[in-house]
C-alpha cells in the first residue's frame, strides 16, 4: 500500500507519461502527414502491411486485426483499390467470401512506407544514446505484454 506522498508521486508519472505519449503520437501522425504517403492514413497503411506480411486476407478478419468494422475495411478497401494497391477477389471455395490482397504494386509501397517509418522513428527519437534507445524498447516492449496478456 502506498503512502498518500507516494502515491501523489506516482500520479504525477503517470501524467507526466500521459502527456510525453500525446505530443508523441501528435508529432508522429505531424511527420506521417508531411511525407505524404501517396495520401494514406495511417489506419490503410496497417492494412497493406497485414496484406503484405500474411497475404489474401477476409474483410472480417482484417477488421478484428486493425480494430475497426468490416465496412471501414470496405471503404478503405475501396480506396485502395481505385489506387491500384490492392485486389479485389472471391474466395475459389466459397464465393460469399470476400478477400483482399496486396498489388504488386502495394508491396513497392510498403517498402516505401517501411523508410520512411525509420525515418521517423529516428526523429522522435532524436537525443537518446544507444543504451537509452534498447532500454526505452524494452520498457514499451513490457507494456505491450503486460497488455496482450491481459486480452
Amino acid at each position: 500500500m502506498r503512502t498518500r506522498e507516494e502515491q501523489e508521486r506516482h500520479w504525477q508519472h503517470l501524467n507526466r507519461l500521459d502527456e510525453a505519449f500525446r505530443q508523441l503520437r501528435k508529432l508522429l501522425l505531424t511527420e506521417w502527414n508531411k511525407r505524404g504517403v501517396a495520401g494514406l492514413g495511417v489506419t490503410q497503411a496497417k492494412l497493406l502491411f497485414k496484406l503484405s506480411a500474411q497475404g489474401a486476407q477476409k474483410v472480417s478478419a482484417l477488421a478484428e486485426m486493425l480494430a475497426v468494422t468490416s465496412g471501414a475495411v470496405t471503404g478503405m478497401a475501396d480506396q485502395l483499390i481505385e489506387q491500384g494497391l490492392v485486389s479485389r477477389e472471391r474466395s475459389e471455395t466459397d464465393r460469399r467470401i470476400v478477400m483482399l490482397d496486396i498489388t504488386e504494386e502495394g508491396r513497392k509501397l510498403v517498402e516505401d512506407i517501411n523508410s520512411r517509418k525509420l525515418e521517423i522513428m529516428e526523429l522522435l527519437t532524436v537525443g537518446l544514446e544507444e543504451g537509452e534507445l534498447q532500454e526505452l524498447s524494452r520498457l514499451m516492449g513490457k507494456l505491450v505484454d503486460a497488455h496482450a496478456q491481459r486480452d
